[in-house]
């Protein structure tokens, strides 16, 4: 495994993604040796990444071994809900703080979105759709709502992402984040907050469509790929 990021972290991404896209389904057991061997690491870093999977609620310990829970609609829920909640206070206090850096970050994003639909390109996008909402924590200076972010980022990126593997129009929810960016800018904070709580709940109901199978409670349109 390559050196940049403790391994742990790179043991855990992995695992994380795998788990994600059932590759590791509910009630499998995480044997340690047997991962050390997989990924060619000590067992340690395999014992970190099981810790993390499990504050992340994807594992379960269940006495001497780990085992896999997965994600389901209520799940989806769950973490859509923390994420919008992060995201409004962050957007509320990241753009009266810094707003010409936020705005800069957005639009820089929203290139990268660009790019990725010019490319066909939905990993590419969601990378750059969660570069886009980062910044609204980055800016907050809000450390422990950062904090918080930072834990669950990565499993809401690769729900995005399987979700996102069967959209092949990225446009409307690029013009959605161009949009998003424009209220930021003209300093309109009650329709952007408005419209940030509106496209993140639109996306948790096609999540729960398209990837835990579950009906959306709701009526999500087109414009809601990816966010």
């Amino acid at each position: 495994m390559a050196r940049g990021d403790a391994l742990g972290d790179q043991v855990a991404d992995d695992l994380r993604r795998r788990i994600i896209v059932r590759e590791l389904p509910a009630d499998d057991v995480l044997v340690e040796a047997k991962l050390a061997e997989e990924y060619e690491v000590s067992r340690g870093p395999v014992r970190d990444a099981i810790r993390t999977l499990a504050q992340e609620g994807l594992v379960e310990n269940r006495g001497r071994s780990a085992h896999v829970i997965g994600l389901h609609a209520h799940d989806v829920d769950e973490l859509f809900s923390l994420r919008s909640a992060l995201e409004h206070m962050a957007l509320d206090s990241g753009s009266q703080k810094h707003r010409s850096r936020l705005v800069a970050e957005l639009k820089a994003a929203v290139a990268e979105m660009d790019s990725a639909v010019d490319n066909s390109d939905p990993a590419a996008f969601t990378r750059a759709d969660m570069q886009f909402h980062s910044a609204f924590l980055r800016s907050s200076e809000l450390r422990r709502i950062h904090d918080v972010w930072s834990q669950y980022q990565r499993t809401i990126e690769n729900l995005l992402l399987v979700a996102n593997l069967d959209h092949t129009d990225l446009k409307p929810a690029k013009a959605r984040h161009e949009q998003l960016t424009t209220m930021i800018e003209a300093g309109n904070d009650a329709a952007a907050l408005a419209e940030l709580e509106d496209h993140l709940d639109a996306s948790r109901r096609r999540v729960r469509r398209d990837y835990a199978g579950e009906p959306d409670d709701g009526n999500a349109d087109a414009s809601s790929t990816s966010c």
